[in-house]
């Protein structure tokens, strides 16, 4: 207990180049953040959070692969950033949703990453702990939007996780795995 999200504001080449990307944008989204949330004892899951004015929902999106992006503090993805639904991240927010990018945990954060690992309890806690952060910022549901292998992490959190114990409100699942 007692631990708080860490956000990390991205920054920019320049602060007038900041600005006016800030202008052209605000409209549409606020800045990405990349919070940290406390999920379980000692761990941490970092998230890319992209909010819109007035947001209808939150999506969070799963990559596939091992599903570690090695999210950096200021918004860069590292590895799998040609994914699907990580590409098109803004895509959703242009639709009024809140658009969460997540990553593998803390205590993942080098290979294997999500291998083996997404359907256990403690990516289920970890995803939880996020579902709760975005309920926590507005009362809007909250749907789990996995492609390829992320589509295990969002079946297995809501098979899981009933809406009544704070799972997702539904899921979307892409390019489905539904074998090993």
């Amino acid at each position: 207990g007692g631990m708080r999200p860490v956000t990390h504001p991205m920054h920019g080449p320049s602060a007038l180049g900041a600005a006016l990307l800030a202008c052209t944008l605000a409209a549409q989204a606020s800045t990405p953040q990349v919070t940290d949330i406390p999920s379980r004892p000692g761990v941490t899951q970092r998230i890319l959070v992209i909010t819109p004015e007035k947001p209808k929902a939150a999506v969070i999106l799963f990559a596939g692969g091992d599903g570690g992006l090695t999210l950096e503090t200021d918004g860069r993805i590292p590895k799998l950033s040609g994914n699907f639904l990580v590409r098109s991240r803004q895509l959703f927010v242009e639709q009024g949703l809140t658009t969460v990018v997540i990553d593998a945990p803390s205590d993942t954060q080098s290979y294997p990453f999500l291998s083996g690992y997404r359907q256990t309890d403690d990516h289920v806690a970890d995803v939880k702990a996020v579902i709760a952060w975005l309920r926590q910022q507005s009362k809007i549901p909250v749907w789990l939007t996995g492609t390829s292998r992320g589509t295990q992490s969002a079946a297995h959190v809501a098979t899981r996780l009933p809406a009544a114990d704070g799972g997702p409100d539904g899921i979307v699942l892409t390019a489905t795995i539904v074998n090993d």
